[in-house]
């Protein structure tokens, strides 16, 4: 809980928000005001690929006065006294042995507390309860509940009900006993993915491997950074694409875990191992489930979306698990080992178990940064345009655009944070309005401006003030993937070709401040109409 409420504390800020809700929240606005986001493409987009669920809970929680953004707040508690609950019980199902069930929880939280998965409180924060929810009824062969929590797993996270699929047919196929059980479950999930596939029928072109290799973007400094030429970080642990977690200092503090296939070897040193039951091979069940689906995802790509969700997740429960069993045993032992040791050195000792233990929770560079908290500087601009009409749609090359849909609920044509490519129809349109925005922004062509915003109905256009050197635009990840517009539009700068653009800043400017400069696009047409 303590870990909780410290990540909870980062995030009170009215106009803080964790990165992904930027995509996964801002849209759920409307059911306070329906007349938000109408005709919005990225709107439509992440409300489409949202389960139902999810999107029925955010419903549940706005009837009772908690808005989406501060709900978006709130759920990550929930979700962690819950997943922390199961993972102390599903311990005890393998172990029973208190100890090592708060040590499991205590890891798993502190991990997840540590990481953006759990407090995006996106339908990938769902991941950690259901599943731990799922096995531990699996393990009690609990029949309904199980059943339960495969369905509520394809209404909020449906790739992980693949896994359990996975779990199931192991089950189904080596255990000769309560088949029925495994089976049905199988059925079930099955039937779920299927009703989830419908779900997303409305942006269904996943974007192909062929298609995905043309692309600036899954490359290294791209939007969406896949192809790596580095072989082993690649495949082990790179952030899409490798099947370890990435955060390495949690995987070394819970190096233990990996030490008890080996302590069980050894029942007369280590007594306690003998209250390790056979439900134990669950463990393994996880670990090869997740490797064949790691693989064939790779194998599919993008069709099961990234290979890392089918392992990262999956790892990170299981390395919690056998490292909670694991240090219970070891600090049994220690305890009888230590009872004829001075009182000084017994607490010595358990201080320096206690650091190693809470390490990575005190070594933390920023936890703002690893939770992924971002706040917005310009409330000004956020309250500026949430005076305007609710129908305008806003264009911009700055990163200040990936606030204003959640800040002041205002469209916008484009931003890095919505440019996600794994919807080939979706980010089509995105990229084609990227470039054209590009395009126009650099044009010292006047009729080429106009066009752009005859055609996009574009009716403000925000501005960094720095938007017109080289180094602006050579300098952005998101900008230089856009070819050959970005370098066209650099290469019009150096030889010092004004953009049309530029003679309206300050006559069309309706908000200005130190970074950034606010266009009306009406005001930009009628002055070369006047000219």
């Amino acid at each position: 809980m303590l870990f909780s409420l410290s990540g909870f504390g980062l995030s009170l800020n009215a106009y803080t928000i964790q990165d992904d809700a930027r995509q996964h929240v801002f849209w759920l606005q409307q059911l306070n005001d329906a007349e938000l986001f109408t005709n919005d493409l990225i709107a439509d987009y992440f409300s489409s690929v949202a389960p139902a669920g999810y999107k029925f809970l955010y419903r549940f929680a706005n009837w009772f006065g908690l808005e989406p953004l501060v709900f978006n707040k709130i759920l990550p508690l929930l979700l962690g006294v819950g997943t922390s609950i199961y993972a102390f019980l599903v311990t005890l199902e393998i172990f029973p042995f208190p100890l090592a069930g708060f040590l499991s929880s205590l890891l798993l939280n502190q991990n997840l507390w540590l990481l953006n998965d759990l407090v995006s409180g996106t339908p990938r924060a769902f991941f950690y309860v259901l599943f731990l929810g799922f096995v531990y009824y699996l393990l009690r062969q609990e029949l309904f509940p199980c059943l339960l929590l495969i369905v509520l797993q394809g209404l909020f996270y449906p790739q992980v009900v693949l896994i359990s699929a996975g779990i199931l047919s192991l089950n189904l196929i080596t255990q000769k006993q309560d088949r029925y059980f495994y089976l049905i479950g199988l059925i079930t999930a099955v039937f779920i993915l299927g009703v989830y596939q419908l779900q997303t029928a409305k942006f269904s072109q996943v974007i192909t491997l062929a298609a995905a290799k043309q692309l600036p973007e899954f490359y290294v400094g791209g939007r969406s950074e896949f192809f790596l030429d580095d072989f082993w970080l690649f495949w082990l642990t790179a952030k899409r694409s490798g099947f370890f977690p990435f955060e390495w200092q949690y995987s070394a503090m819970c190096a233990f875990g990996l030490f008890l296939p080996l302590i069980t070897r050894f029942p007369r040193q280590f007594p306690l191992v003998r209250k390790i039951n056979a439900k134990v091979r669950i463990i393994g069940q996880i670990i090869f489930t997740s490797l064949g689906l790691f693989f064939l995802s790779h194998l599919l790509l993008f069709r099961l979306h990234l290979p890392s969700r089918y392992s990262q997740h999956t790892w990170r429960v299981v390395i919690a698990l056998s490292t909670g069993i694991a240090l219970a045993i070891l600090l049994r032992q220690l305890r009888f080992k230590m009872a004829n040791l001075p009182k000084k050195l017994q607490l010595a000792i358990m201080a320096i178990a206690m650091i190693v233990i809470l390490y990575p929770t005190i070594k933390v560079q920023s936890r703002s940064e690893r939770l992924s908290y971002l706040t917005g500087q310009t409330p000004q601009l956020y309250q500026f345009l949430q005076q305007q009409p609710k129908d305008i749609v806003i264009a911009s090359l700055s990163l200040e655009a990936d606030f204003i849909p959640s800040f002041a609920q205002r469209t916008v044509l484009v931003s890095q944070e919505y440019s996600i490519p794994y919807h080939w129809d979706y980010y089509a349109q995105i990229r084609q309005r990227t470039k054209d925005l590009i395009q126009a922004q650099y044009s010292s062509n006047q009729a080429a401006l106009n066009q752009f915003i005859q055609q996009y109905q574009v009716d403000l256009w925000l501005i960094d003030q720095a938007a017109f050197t080289p180094e602006y635009l050579s300098t952005n990840p998101w900008l230089v993937q856009f070819q050959p517009e970005t370098p066209n539009a650099i290469a019009s700068l150096q030889q010092a070709q004004e953009p049309s653009i530029v003679s309206k800043l300050d006559r069309c400017s309706v908000f200005k401040t130190t970074e950034l400069n606010l266009l009306n696009t009406q005001c930009i047409v009628t002055e070369h109409l006047g000219n």
